[in-house]
């Protein structure tokens, strides 16, 4: 009886697990096939996320950092970037004569104080540049003891269209309110305001009203880097440019009340640059044009005079000077060729400057111009060895040396008696300059320049440059006396 119960319940569980199984083992196949169409999907999704991701990534702007060039970001497209830049400079000077009139002994001033943005559209075809003349010097009223104006003005504010994306014969094109043109001897003049070893463009340019090529409004049309292969030269253009443009007429887009317009023009070539010969690959012609059409019913004339000034940064003392508005109505130009031979860690300068004036009606005779300049630029020693180094290389040290002269005339004597007191009609200026540059980081150096001036003439009445520079101390000394003088100066220079 007992034994058949437990059979029988045996039997029934047996038929229950048995029935039972094909149901369990289906479920946990269904178990099994459900994770993996789950693993599937977290990896199709996982894959998706990857591709997102990846996509996200390209399509995030790019940083790009060039030491000199700023600090540029972009889009993924290129439909728009835009470059941040800031050009620094200070100065502490040590100049013979008065500091009543601003010849400061251990004065700081703020030579450049630049801070620029470069806007593009559509991979650059379109650029518009804001950059900020922050620096200024001299006394509260933005001008110096000598009443020129270092004020605070924009140091560029234009539009570049780059047509040469679009194809390689055409220029880029910039317009606007404060647009810039090159000279002849641009290179040869100085080399750079940044890195190059000179401290200032030289006396002659830099005091004739192109200075550093700046216009209150106009456009320029560049032809930049362009090969010569083509014709069968082993060279390249490194600049040519036409400008019609307001040069050293007004500030930011000021009016220059006339219709006679002024126009440069400028070529650079470097003949042998394809060649790979270090002898002659770095060898650089240019020459540059600058037509100032004087108008005396505008009384806005870029070339209204002939003066020449010292680089004296406070108070800057006039050397030779045919008075404000003196030139008359007609034709004035300024040109000149350059040169340029670099090899290795040596830049070899030479620039020549000739100005003349039609000068109808001028209140004083005929004028006319010239100067020249020999410069030398070595890096003398870099971490890599002697004779190495560059503006990008930490280490370097630079040294450099020029010699200028520059001679001034107004030759019609019976109308030439009132410039410069009536003590003098013609000069002779002369100036000597080391310079000695270490650089701390990419772009960025510390030096000194000693500069010694020798003027064959110079007004000797008090407050004048012979009395100011030191050069006669108790005044009045022989009138048109001649004299030399040394400047000093300390600087740090950076472009971001």
């Amino acid at each position: 009886g007992k034994m058949k119960k437990r059979f029988g319940k045996l039997a029934l569980l047996s038929a229950v697990l048995f029935g039972a199984a094909p149901a369990f083992a289906q479920s946990v196949d269904d178990k099994i096939k459900s994770l993996e169409h789950e693993v599937m999907q977290l990896k199709t999704e996982q894959v998706e996320l990857r591709k997102e991701a990846t996509a996200g990534g390209a399509a995030l702007p790019t940083f790009e950092y060039r030491p000199g060039n700023g600090l540029n970001i972009e889009a993924a497209d290129k439909a728009w970037g835009i470059r941040f830049t800031v050009e620094t400079h200070f100065r502490y000077t040590f100049e013979s004569g008065r500091d009543q009139v601003g010849r400061s002994q251990g004065e700081l001033m703020g030579r450049r104080f630049r801070p620029g943005f470069i806007y593009c559209v559509n991979n650059c075809l379109w650029e518009l540049e804001a950059t900020l003349d922050l620096d200024g010097w001299g006394t509260g009223t933005g001008k110096n003891a000598t009443g020129d104006d270092f004020g605070s003005i924009l140091q560029r504010g234009a539009v570049t269209f780059n047509a040469q994306e679009l194809h390689p014969w055409l220029p880029s094109v910039q317009f606007g309110m404060e647009v810039q043109n090159a000279h002849g001897g641009s290179l040869a003049r100085q080399g750079s305001g940044s890195v190059g070893a000179q401290a200032e463009y030289d006396l002659h340019t830099r005091n004739d009203g192109f200075n550093t090529g700046r216009a209150g409004q106009g456009i320029v049309l560049n032809w930049d880097d362009r090969s010569l292969s083509s014709i069968g030269i082993p060279g390249r253009i490194g600049k040519f440019q036409l400008g019609m443009s307001s040069i050293a007429e007004g500030d930011d887009g000021l009016a220059s009340f006339t219709d006679r317009k002024d126009f440069n023009t400028y070529l650079s070539v470097q003949p042998f640059s394809q060649i790979k010969n270090k002898w002659i690959s770095g060898l650089t012609f240019e020459y540059g044009a600058w037509f100032c059409n004087v108008d005396d019913r505008a009384q806005a004339n870029g070339c209204s005079r002939y003066r020449v000034q010292d680089h004296g940064d406070g108070g800057r003392q006039t050397l030779f000077d045919t008075g404000a508005d003196s030139i008359g109505d007609g034709l004035h130009v300024a040109h000149g060729p350059g040169i340029v031979y670099n090899v290795g860690p040596y830049t070899l300068r030479g620039m020549g400057s000739f100005q003349f004036s039609e000068d109808q009606g001028g209140t004083t005779g005929k004028k006319r111009s010239n100067s020249f300049l020999i410069g030398h630029d070595l890096f003398l020693w870099s971490p890599k060895g002697f004779l190495t180094g560059s503006a990008t290389t930490p280490g370097s040290i630079l040294i450099g040396t020029h010699f200028e002269r520059v001679n001034m005339s107004c030759t019609t004597s019976a109308r030439c008696d009132t410039i410069n007191g009536g003590e003098f009609h013609r000069n002779r200026i002369l100036l000597r300059e080391w310079d000695l540059w270490y650089f701390i980081a990419p772009r960025m150096n510390v030096g000194i320049n000693v500069l010694w001036y020798d003027a064959a003439n110079l007004r000797s009445t008090a407050n004048q440059a012979a009395h100011n520079l030191g050069v006669c101390k108790n005044p009045p000394c022989r009138p048109g006396s001649g004299g030399d003088w040394v400047d000093v100066l300390l600087n740090w220079r950076y472009t971001f």
